[in-house]
């Protein structure tokens, strides 16, 4: 498992298509929601 970066929910990275890469990152995502907020501004959940 693997936790969202934007709401905190872990994420089965096999189970989900909802993800984005960063700087050769992979990055795990809960709903589509969450991925949007994540593209509109990584920064803010990276730190």
């Amino acid at each position: 498992m693997v936790t969202d970066p934007v709401c905190g929910t872990d994420v089965n990275p096999t189970d989900t298509e909802v993800q984005s890469e960063r700087d050769g990152e992979m990055y795990y995502f809960c709903s589509i929601d969450c991925r949007e907020s994540f593209e509109a501004d990584p920064e803010t959940y990276l730190e």
